[in-house]
């Protein structure tokens, strides 16, 4: 008799452990999934701010899976499918431009390259007079720091051509500069 006194607040207790919202396990794993595959497109170089919105909802799906409240859980599982498509998408446009981009970058600069080169020509040919409107051995060392510096072909090998376009932008504006100042001294091809 003694152990059917429990056996109301055992009912009771398996009532609300029962009715309590379980986990929406496909939703979690399909927001998991998308979210992977928003990573894998690389979304965070390509689509940063798309990445971003992805980011924060997965981060609001995790705390709130934490919290062991799953009564929106399905939502936010559907705002990082949602969110994770879309980054994806944007990514993939995010990559054509940028292989866009590293094609014209490497066009400017082998154009830039051969203009320069002949710029300090005519600077080193000048000699003295040429000395005197600018410090030409320093133009050489821009010239030969500024092609140096970018390894963009190892980065487009590798398909990250978010790095090379950085790269090829930083040699476009080093030689775009260095352009200027032998035009600005009067050195111009």
């Amino acid at each position: 008799m003694k152990s059917l006194k429990f056996l109301p607040v055992l009912a009771m207790a398996f009532l609300v452990f029962a009715c309590a919202p379980a986990i929406p396990q496909k939703a979690v794993d399909a927001a998991n999934a998308a979210f992977a595959d928003a990573k894998a497109a690389m979304a965070d170089q390509y689509a940063p701010d798309s990445f971003k919105a992805a980011s924060d909802a997965n981060d609001a799906l995790q705390t709130n899976l934490q919290s062991k409240d799953y009564s929106n859980t399905k939502e936010l599982a559907q705002a990082v499918v949602d969110a994770s498509v879309k980054a994806k998408a944007d990514a993939a446009t995010g990559l054509t431009q940028a292989k866009t981009d590293v094609a014209q970058l490497q066009k400017d600069i082998a154009a830039a390259t051969v203009l320069v080169k002949k710029e300090l020509a005519k600077a080193k040919h000048a000699g003295r007079r040429a000395y005197k409107k600018m410090d030409v051995k320093k133009a050489e060392a821009d010239f030969t720091a500024a092609i140096a510096t970018a390894d963009d072909q190892a980065d487009v090998t590798a398909g990250n051509f978010a790095a090379a376009r950085t790269k090829l932008t930083a040699e476009k504006n080093a030689l775009t500069t260095l352009q200027q100042t032998l035009e600005n001294a009067g050195f111009k091809a």
